[in-house]
């Protein structure tokens, strides 16, 4: 039948001065104008200095993989970096306006701008006050503001949101079927956009089947009886099934270590959680029984909430498949890569779980309705194919979006990727951020629990004090052809998305700042109608007739005033507490805000002596929204365009640093003046890949050097390396350099973990604390806080952050003349070794990675035994492995045991660093970290032991002790590293001697490792930080003495791994491994040096990390490629077996 809107709408109310005309001559209304205007400041915020922001860390793929797309190298969707649709969305926007940061975060602006303007649509829900308000807090919202400038998920899916409510709403109100289709379009949208589409369609999911349920109890059943069996049945299905899932969910929840974070319920049998949730199917199957047969199938269909529940559910079914799979066991692929490595054992499981879950979904879609369904489908399908194939050019994509969008998001649950506490939202990221939001859905809860309301909907919320209703003017009141009108849930609706969102993201593994988007968009929605209703129903003639704009003010006077009183009594400076001038200007400040709290607190009660409570409460919170809105804006503004590359934001998780574009301009300038274009060589290694793969992309000549930097790099004048590779590449860089030092990236700091009752205790007692967390919330000053906690107040000191160079080569420099060094520098030598490198190839290679005997984990020494077999300190398994010639294991032996915590006996190892075979066949072995050395057969029988941690206090407190060597005699030497020493025994542990100390003059060390003795007993030692060998001699009378010592040019940064050894033959030939330069280095005993050979890699000339040498009595050399896990043998030139 035909009918207009219903009564309620059409009744006059105090929101038809929104009806009034702005500017009479175009009669536009001022609800258009004030809606006009909050869109054009939506549109100002988003568009609004795009380009200085650096790209965060989780931009940077989602900008680079679509400007690979646009640069027709097309793209495979790989859940890693969530769905396909914003990938397609940049790379449209760079075709349309060039590839940049400001292009790329295009989409999003847009995006969030349509959310703000799909607020008008609201308006028959919210009220048309209410919508103007959701709409101005989508505005000024910290979340949506920074999410819609960013090139993440969020703009997208908070667009996708708000329509789907709508959507949702609409149908339950009218039936109308364009709804079904704009809510399958805009759910398939958001499943091609991120992986929170599972939780947005299980929170509408589990809505209309909670609605469903709440109105067919409240029907007339055929057979009254059956209802009660239905809700016992349908309570226990959820149960048994709730049961089920969280078991074997809890039970696959895993810590970082790998290890079962619940290990008893993991214990747990898998057919226990199975047989739960058995049991919740067969009750579930009882109630559809009783509903069918009490109820009937045709009420049932007669519910609209039973239609969308079809839909959604026949739609999204399909996508649960991992659900099954991963139940089961089989494997998930959750990208690309491992689609194409998919086995036909691995497609046949998948097909027995994807074949039945579709048929099931098609069954259950065209029982439901054949013709509505199909169309839905067709939608559904078209849009998932054509982005999930990426316009069909990947064909896997269809088995990532069906299969691995939820195996991926299912593993990060796993992994608790961010590690936050459950409190995370609702303690942190709320209160700093979202408290307008938070503030308006308390009020409305309060609201709801202390007046009596005839109806949960927005529509008709009217008492005996006020008579309103939210209105649409008449040009909006649509005339439709439908069987009849049903009042939507529209506030049910929105608080159960509120508390479901913020328990669901509260309680997930995964735990982001950029989710609080998601609990913040129900919150703005239901904030806006509370604010809309306060408007609607304040008597605004009191304004105009009773001294309302006096009473505003003084309203303004009084809340700042009472503020800043109870901040100077509850702050770190109470006032009365002594006579200094700034006490005294304390105490001042306290009183003169007080006064005038009292003196506005006093005009105020005199004006409104007359108003009615109710009233008087209206204008108190319109003026506090008013002051948390203008706090809110204050807040945004801040975070997009003040503190957007800082880490006093905690909107980001991880912030790239302010250095990144501040390198990248000296890099283009630089380049430029010297190429006239973007052709200079620049070098990157992993570290720097985020953000520089994508600002680096129109280079010509770029170089990545992941995590293994070579001496080739010496012919890259621009070199970027992150922290943890400065000790790698600072052999290569040499002096031959300038380096400038950034920030790249940075984090919030995390205090917020781990908060017990005493730390919140102290935190709400202590002044000076509350106050420095207050200036935290309200100026990002962190200064207090820092102070109270023992920490630095420099920014560029701030901690947790990773760091970053840029070195520019010195010639360059010199062509630039003015680059900031100061003076001109003529070039340097980075190595004065270079030209002299020889090539050697191995000729026996021992060893892969493993721990099976004959496999290495980082060795990191080698000894060769008189019968020329060899003892290897295969260091990360604990153990030593005597190895003949020819590879073959003779014999293995050790475990490992940590003596700091608990018993460690003869045998067993805590990362072996040194091993050495005395004259009589004797195994020495220094077992560094527990801090001893052992004595073993030849066979690997232990004999003794010697050694404890401590710091030099007697010859026996070692502290990790590194390499051994033995002379002629049989004594044994050991370099105490962590010492400064060396510590000389006998054959059975008895002290002998001792020398060195901590210092650079001679005789002194700083990480002595190497150690070699000769014939003649002179004593070699790897001064590692020192970067020198010293020789030492002895003195004649059992002690010993510098002899000689000179520079090595190499073993930079001080790594655990730049470790390097040394051995001596008895020509003459001194041979020095150079760990992090991938090369050894051949001297004279006298220090001249002769030449080098190695290379970084894994071929027979190369090496990752040599370590430990010894010469054979082949005229040979052996060496241990520790991250390599192997030994190599070389046969030296002829010409260097005598040197003199």
């Amino acid at each position: 039948m035909l009918y207009s809107k219903p009564d309620f709408i059409d009744h006059p109310t105090k929101s038809d001065r929104l009806d009034r005309s702005f500017l009479p001559p175009f009669k536009i209304k001022l609800e258009t104008v004030i809606f006009i205007v909050i869109l054009i400041a939506s549109i100002l915020s988003r568009f609004a200095m795009l380009e200085p922001r650096v790209m965060s860390h989780d931009e940077t793929s989602h900008v680079y993989f679509s400007w690979f797309f646009y640069k027709g190298n097309g793209y495979a969707h790989d859940p890693v970096t969530h769905g396909p649709l914003q990938f397609h969305l940049v790379a449209l926007s760079y075709f349309l306006f060039g590839d940049s940061d400001t292009s790329a975060r295009i989409p999003a602006a847009l995006f969030s701008i349509a959310t703000v303007g799909f607020i008008w649509f609201f308006r028959r829900y919210l009220g048309r006050a209410g919508a103007l308000v959701a709409a101005l807090m989508f505005t000024i919202s910290p979340y949506m503001l920074y999410y819609g400038r960013y090139v993440r998920n969020e703009a997208f899916v908070a667009l996708f949101g708000v329509i789907s409510i709508w959507a949702i709403l609409r149908y339950l109100e009218t039936g109308q079927h364009r709804f079904l289709y704009w809510l399958t379009a805009v759910m398939v949208l958001h499943f091609a956009t991120k992986e929170t589409s599972f939780i947005y369609a299980a929170q509408a999911l589990l809505f209309l089947g909670l609605y469903f349920v709440y109105r067919i109890t409240q029907k007339q059943w055929q057979k009254p009886n059956f209802r009660a069996f239905f809700l016992l049945a349908l309570i226990l299905a959820l149960v048994f099934l709730s049961a089920g899932l969280s078991l074997r969910s809890l039970a696959d929840q895993t810590l970082p270590t790998g290890e079962a974070q619940y290990p008893q319920l993991a214990a747990l049998p898998q057919f226990i959680s199975l047989a739960l949730m058995t049991l919740g199917g067969i009750f579930l199957v009882a109630a559809i029984v009783f509903i069918l047969s009490g109820y009937t199938l045709t009420l049932v269909r007669q519910e609209r909430s039973f239609d969308l529940v079809m839909l959604l559910g026949t739609l999204v079914l399909p996508q649960l498949s991992a659900f099954l799979i991963n139940f089961i066991g089989w494997s998930v692929p959750v990208n690309a890569s491992e689609v194409n490595a998919l086995t036909p054992t691995d497609i046949i499981h998948m097909a027995l779980v994807l074949t039945p879950v579709l048929i099931t979904s098609i069954g259950i879609g065209l029982w439901w309705n054949i013709r509505q369904w199909l169309i839905n489908a067709g939608i559904w399908y078209s849009i998932f194919i054509v982005f999930y194939t990426s316009l069909f050019s990947n064909g896997a994509g269809l088995f990532t979006g069906l299969v691995g969008s939820l195996g991926y998001w299912l593993e990060q649950q796993a992994v608790n990727r961010g590690d936050q506490p459950f409190y995370y939202y609702a303690l942190v990221q709320i209160p700093f951020y979202e408290y307008l939001p938070a503030l308006g859905c308390l009020l409305a809860l309060l609201y709801f629990i202390f007046r009596p309301f005839r109806s949960a909907s927005s529509y008709g919320d009217q008492d005996q004090a006020d008579t309103e209703s939210h209105s649409l003017p008449a040009d909006d009141q649509e005339v439709t052809t439908v069987t009849g009108w049903q009042k939507p849930p529209t506030l049910a609706l929105l608080g159960f998305w509120v508390f479901t969102s913020l328990f669901a993201y509260s309680i997930a593994g995964e735990k982001m700042p950029w989710l609080t988007v998601h609990i913040a968009l129900p919150m703005i929605l239901v904030s806006g109608w509370f604010f809309g209703k306060i408007i609607e129903t304040f008597d605004w003639s009191l304004i105009r007739h009773h001294k309302g704009w006096l009473t505003v003010g003084l309203f303004t006077i009084l809340l700042p005033a009472l503020f800043s009183a109870l901040n100077s009594l509850l702050g770190g400076n109470p006032p009365f507490a002594g006579s200094s001038l700034d006490q005294l200007a304390d105490t001042a400040e306290f009183l003169i805000a007080l006064v005038a709290a009292l003196a506005s607190g006093t005009g105020l009660f005199y004006s409104l002596r007359k108003w009615l409570p109710s009233q008087v409460m209206r204008v108190f919170i319109l003026i506090f929204g008013l002051l948390f809105a203008v706090l809110t804006a204050r807040t945004a503004f801040a975070a997009s365009f003040i503190n957007y590359d800082r880490p006093t934001e905690f909107l980001v998780y991880a912030h790239s640093g302010p250095g990144d574009k501040i390198a990248l301009d000296q890099i283009e300038q630089i380049s430029r003046r010297l190429t006239g274009g973007l052709d200079i060589a620049v070098a990157y290694d992993s570290e720097t890949s985020y953000p520089y793969w994508w600002y680096l992309r129109n280079f010509t000549n770029v170089h990545f050097y992941g995590s293994a930097p070579t001496r080739d790099l010496r012919d890259v004048p621009l070199i970027l390396v992150g922290d943890l590779n400065y000790d790698k590449l600072a052999p290569v860089v040499a002096q031959s350099y300038y380096q400038f030092d950034y920030i790249r990236i940075w984090w919030p700091i995390e205090d917020y973990d781990d908060l017990t009752w005493e730390r919140i205790i102290n935190a709400i007692t202590d002044p000076q604390m509350r106050q420095a967390i207050f200036r935290m919330w309200l100026y990002r000053d962190y200064s207090q806080y820092f102070q109270l906690t023992n920490r630095s107040t420099e920014l560029q000191n701030w901690s947790p952050s990773g760091k970053m160079r840029l070195y520019i080569r010195k010639d360059i420099v010199a062509q630039l003349w003015d680059y900031g060094t100061g003076v001109y520098t003529p070039e340097a030598i980075a190595d004065p070794y270079e030209g002299k490198q020889t090539t050697l190839n191995a000729d026996n290679i021992i060893g892969s990675q493993g721990s099976d005997p004959g496999q290495f984990q980082n060795p990191r020494d080698i000894a060769v035994a008189p019968d020329g077999s060899l003892y290897v300190a295969d260091t990360m398994n604990h153990r030593i492995q005597h190895i003949s010639l020819d590879g073959s294991v003779l014999q293995v032996w050790g475990t490992y045991a940590d003596l700091s915590r608990g018993e460690a006996p003869g045998g067993t190892f805590y990362e072996p660093w040194g091993v050495a075979v005395g004259p009589d066949g004797s195994v020495y072995v220094t077992d560094t970290w527990n801090h001893r050395v052992q004595r073993f057969t030849a066979e690997g029988e232990f004999i003794a032991m010697w050694g404890f941690f401590g710091q030099g206090e007697t010859p026996f407190a070692l502290w990790g002790p590194r390499d051994i060597a033995i002379d002629s005699q049989g004594q044994i030497f050991i370099t105490d590293t962590g010492n400064k020493r060396v510590v000389v025994f006998d054959a059975d542990g008895n002290y002998v001697t001792q020398f060195g100390s901590l210092g650079f003059e001679p005789g002194q060390f700083d990480e002595p490792v190497g150690l070699a003795v000769d014939d003649d007993g002179l004593v070699y030692i790897a001064d590692t930080w020192n970067q020198r060998i010293q020789i030492m001699a002895p003195d004649g009378s059992g002690g010993y003495i510098p002899f000689l010592n000179w520079e090595v040019v190499a073993w930079y940064g001080e790594s655990l791994d730049n470790k390097p050894y040394l051995t001596v033959d008895s020509s003459g030939n001194l041979y020095v491994s150079d760990p992090e330069g991938f090369r050894i280095l051949h001297f004279t005993r006298t220090g001249a040096f002769i030449n080098y050979f190695g290379d970084y890699g894994a071929s027979s000339s190369a090496f990752n990390l040599p370590t430990g040498l010894s010469v054979d009595g082949a005229a040979g050399l052996w060496i241990v490629d520790s991250a390599n896990h192997r030994i190599m043998h070389f046969s030296l030139p002829a010409d260097e077996q005598d040197i003199p």
